[in-house]
């Protein structure tokens, strides 16, 4: 289970202390990958590298990078959900919880978290099956003082026993909110298949398995669990700083050495399944969403000692192919199937693991499932006897090479937990380069997986509402029935199937050249450079990363006034799918030469291609030349299809994922009720949707923005080929922006809803009056302050649901700032109600804010702010968000930061007044009314307007123009 609670400019970290033995190595960037007597590094990361193994055996990777504004560090222990103890399922868990909560040198509970906030920090902690995992990421300066917090949390947590409710609680809340997602109740069904092995068990813990029972008390369980597990060999550690290595190995050192060794054996799950109750199974599942998949899944032994020969890479590489011939060509083709998918995760249940194929079928694949079923059987066939052929081995070290070569730089905080989780799966001196180092060909370690893909270890899984079914799972929806594969099945697949089969072929879009283009060096700000036929191409060259051969290029085919339109929204969403689905091989082909294609319907079509710039070109002529694809009857219907049953699923999701959707309802023009786009969707034919899509082609204004390795040449390639694309009869329109709610001093504006997740959420904003980069740039310095204390307050402290917190929510130069939470324990009127009186009692933490801790938070914020790109996508991304805006001078993040440095707290005093404390202010308010609680009313606010219907907005307020 995995947390992330920035809290604004806080979050929390962890890290553990370590100490070394005279054992180091020092490395830098090189292309020499094999044999791995140090740590291996992509040439393209100029950082300096250092491991240790410390003298209580903790292993150690040090990343010194200079230009780095913030460290980070992460401890991964070898322990996880797998050793969870039958009495208590869930503890891991749990204990990952309980650990945060105060330390013998830092014994108050929210210490750390308050350390972290003001001092621009970050923390994050997650468990999975055979890890648990800590991290987290502050200002450079803070580095010592956190690294001394953190590890302490690894040598003598309180662990106090008047918590074990409160973490109960949150534990219990986060299970609530994940209880609705089909992924979990699939797994959970999964591995209660799988007998008395470690993996059949309850993952997360909720208050019934986290509880004392007879010969089990819960916190001598967690107090034992501690003791016995956390010990320093089996923990690995990794750091990133400003610091030279020296420094970093000193702090390594004075930190994490203290930890106690217990000399503890790294546990193992060693019990053998019994593939005669687990497998040559049919699930019939019926999902919480409107889904209809199949799934072919593979138990299979877990091979991560093959890792440099990658043979679940090599299997799954040729099953997921489009290439022609494959199976996902040839359903597609028939209409039967929309996406396959085929992957390897061979620690998924520990000394197991699955080798899947996921396919999602159209209601023509639904009544042929069986044959699908026997295609793929009979395609696995066929590259057991022909497709382990060298070429395919040259194909995906040829990929992967070149993903290492040029492999660009992460923020710090997930790189550190990367690293720590590749320590525990590989040997240290392939923490980096694992994924991507192909050593060899190696027909044996192929053929060993595909031995493993036979009806024995198989599990079909046939998943949609119209399943027939008879059980229903503990603790997650979901409901099931489990059949035996018959022998008669097993033969039927050896049938021919109507279909010729063919292994792919040979992959055309691998980069060859990765010359770097001439570039205009001085240039500071995106130019239009290009302009014809009414097309225009605007560049900018990275400033930062001009030595990658990569670039991204966006075309925005915006179509005006025209988007305003319900039929045009849903017929351009309609047509986002087609698109995507008609292009797949091509975009599968590009993607694994490094390439990525994406089609997105806004404002109009949008496409937008990143990565290895030479054959760019070359794509985008083929992706231009099918802007309107042909679709007949049947795959419109199926296209439609897919479109009502993402949007239904919507309410599905769990309640504070749908927050953000519900507010846009109120605060952007020109939305509907997914109610209302559903028979929008329905009623729209063939006919219609060609009008629609026929007229955008022919009016609109095409605006194109490259950025990164690309010539004068290469932009008049591009206007020539949207030019060509659009035709010459084009008529051009004016462009299309967001159009954002005016806050109105006074007015409240209450959406109301009710969704099928259990949960409530709720997410109250208030607006400042005065617009402007000086209130935004207050209401983020005051987020991270009011986020800390919300989220101390109301989930640590009263545990009223596990997402909760505070966030600043801009609406172009209108600053907003606003609560949210999910609660499975309150109505929304009760949730309301402590809302407000939260807002009372922070005034007055607010007012006993010290200058020093303002001004250590707002530092925090100016960093976070002012952080350098760590890789292109980063780099354009505020570039990217003017463009949108027509900002031709591309300074709002400069004018941002200028507005910071000027914040006093005098000035978020003012904010807070001006917003949260005055019942005048300007509020969007949204309310999400589970299914547990819909015989409870909504919140009533004062001078509120309920808003139920998204349409009707427009005529009770203003927008900004």
């Amino acid at each position: 289970m995995k947390k992330t609670f920035t809290l604004s400019a806080i979050a929390v970290v962890l890290m553990t202390a370590c100490s070394q033995t005279p054992s180091t190595n020092t490395s830098t960037a090189s292309p020499q990958l094999a044999p791995l007597t140090s740590l291996a590094v992509s040439p393209n990361d100029q950082r300096e590298y250092r491991t240790l193994k410390l003298a209580n055996n903790i292993e150690v990777i040090l990343v010194s990078d200079p230009t780095t504004e913030k460290s980070a560090a992460a401890l991964n222990l070898g322990v996880g959900l797998l050793q969870d103890p039958m009495e208590q399922q869930g503890l891991a868990h749990y204990l990952e919880h309980l650990l945060f909560l105060g330390t013998e040198k830092y014994p108050e509970t929210n210490e750390y978290a308050e350390f972290l906030k003001e001092n621009g920090g970050t923390m994050n902690a997650s468990t999975w099956m055979t890890y648990t995992n800590y991290m987290f990421k502050v200002n450079n300066d803070a580095f010592d003082e956190t690294l001394d917090r953190f590890s302490d949390f690894f040598k003598a947590p309180k662990l106090y026993p008047e918590y074990t409710d409160k973490e109960r609680n949150a534990v219990n809340a986060e299970w609530s909110m994940r209880g609705e997602l089909d992924f979990f109740a699939q797994f959970k069904l999964s591995r209660s298949m799988m007998g008395d092995h470690a993996a059949n068990r309850f993952l997360i813990g909720n208050l019934e398995t986290l509880s004392n029972k007879e010969g089990s008390n819960l916190h001598q369980e967690t107090v034992d669990f501690y003791n016995k597990y956390y010990s320093a060999n089996i923990m690995k550690v990794s750091m990133v700083s400003n610091l030279p290595l020296d420094e970093m190995e000193v702090l390594a050192t004075k930190h994490f050495t203290t930890i106690k060794d217990k000399g503890i054996e790294k546990p193992q799950v060693k019990q053998a399944l019994n593939f005669k109750e687990l497998a040559g199974k049919k699930i019939y599942f019926k999902p919480n969403q409107d889904v209809k998949q199949l799934k072919l899944d593979f138990t299979i032994a877990n091979n991560m000692a093959d890792f440099k020969v990658k043979p679940n890479h090599f299997v799954s590489y040729l099953l997921g192919s489009d290439m022609p011939g494959t199976p996902a060509q040839l359903l597609k083709a028939k209409g039967w199937v929309s996406s396959l998918d085929a992957g390897a995760s061979p620690n998924h249940y520990g000394n197991y693991g699955e080798l899947s194929i996921t396919l999602d079928l159209t209601d023509e694949g639904m009544k042929n499932r069986d044959e699908i079923v026997a295609m793929v059987m009979q395609y696995i066939d066929l590259i057991k006897a022909q497709g382990v052929d060298e070429k395919y081995y040259h194909e995906i070290k040829t990929s992967l090479d070149n993903e290492f070569r040029f492999l660009e730089k992460g923020d710090e905080f997930s790189y550190v937990a990367d690293l720590v989780n590749s320590m525990q799966n590989y040997t240290t001196n392939y923490a980096i380069n694992a994924p991507y180092y192909y050593e060899k060909f190696d027909a044996q370690a192929i053929d060993n997986v595909l031995a493993q893909l036979t009806p024995e270890t198989l599990r079909i899984w046939y998943i949609s509402k119209n399943e027939k079914v008879t059980e229903k799972q503990h603790f997650y929806s979901g409901e099931y029935r489990i059949e035996n594969i018959n022998d008669a099945e097993v033969a039927s697949w050896k049938s021919a199937v109507k279909a010729e089969l063919a292994l792919p072929l040979v992959n055309r879009l691998l980069p060859e050249n990765f010359d770097i283009k001439v570039q205009n060096t001085n240039q500071q700000k995106p130019e239009l450079k290009v302009e014809r036929d009414g097309v225009k191409v605007w560049h900018y060259p990275s400033k930062l990363f001009a030595e990658q051969p990569k670039g991204i290029i966006k075309v925005d085919i915006n179509s005006g006034e025209a988007a305003s339109d319900i039929n045009t929204q849903v017929a351009l969403a309609i047509w986002q799918d087609t698109y995507n689905l008609k292009q797949s091989l091509l975009m599968s082909e590009a993607q694994a030469a490094g390439i990525s294609i994406k089609a997105s319907a806004g404002k109009g079509m949008t496409l937008f291609v990143d990565g290895f710039t030479d054959k760019q070109s070359v794509l985008l002529t083929n992706l231009m030349q099918e802007l309107s694809p042909s679709i007949d009857e049947q795959s419109f219907a199926q296209a439609k299809d897919r479109y009502m049953r993402d949007i239904a699923n919507i309410q599905m999701q769990f309640a504070f994922r749908q927050i953000k959707g519900a507010f846009a309802k109120v605060a952007q023009k020109d939305k509907f009720e997914n109610s209302v786009l559903i028979d929008t969707a329905s009623s729209m034919t063939l006919a219609d949707f060609n009008k629609v899509i026929a007229k955008m082609t022919k009016n609109n204004q095409p605006r194109v923005f490259a950025f990164g390795n690309y010539s004068t040449a290469d932009l008049e390639q591009v206007a020539s080929v949207v030019s060509k694309a659009l035709g010459s009869d084009r008529q051009e329109t004016s462009f299309a922006k967001s159009v954002l709610l005016q806050p109105k001093p006074g007015q409240v504006l209450s959406y109301q809803k009710d969704i099928a997740a259990a949960d409530i959420a709720l997410f109250d904003v208030h607006f400042h009056a005065d617009k402007g980069y000086k209130s935004l740039a207050t209401a983020k310095i005051l987020a991270n302050h009011f986020s800390f204390e919300a989220f101390n307050q109301l989930r640590t402290e009263e545990q009223l649901g596990y997402a909760v917190g505070a966030t600043d929510y801009p609406l172009n130069e209108y600053a907003g700032i606003g609560l949210f939470i999910q609660s499975p324990v309150m109505d929304l009127a009760q949730a309301q109600t402590r809302f407000d009186k939260f807002k009372v009692e922070y005034k007055v933490l607010l007012d006993n804010l010290s200058q020093e801790s303002f001004d250590k938070m707002k530092s925090g914020v100016l960093m976070s702010l002012t952080e350098a790109p760590k890789n292109l996508y980063q780099e354009i991304s505020p570039i990217f968000d003017d463009w949108s805006k027509e900002n031709w001078d591309y300074d709002s993040k400069a004018k941002l930061i200028a507005q910071v440095e000027q914040v006093t707290l005098q000035d978020m005093k003012n904010f807070y007044q001006a917003t949260l404390a005055n019942p005048n202010a300007a509020r969007v308010n949204v309310q999400l009314r589970g299914a547990k609680y819909q015989d409870k009313p909504f919140a009533k606010l004062a001078n509120q307007v309920v808003i139920t219907d998204a349409a009707k907005v427009a005529s009770q307020v203003n927008y900004q123009h």
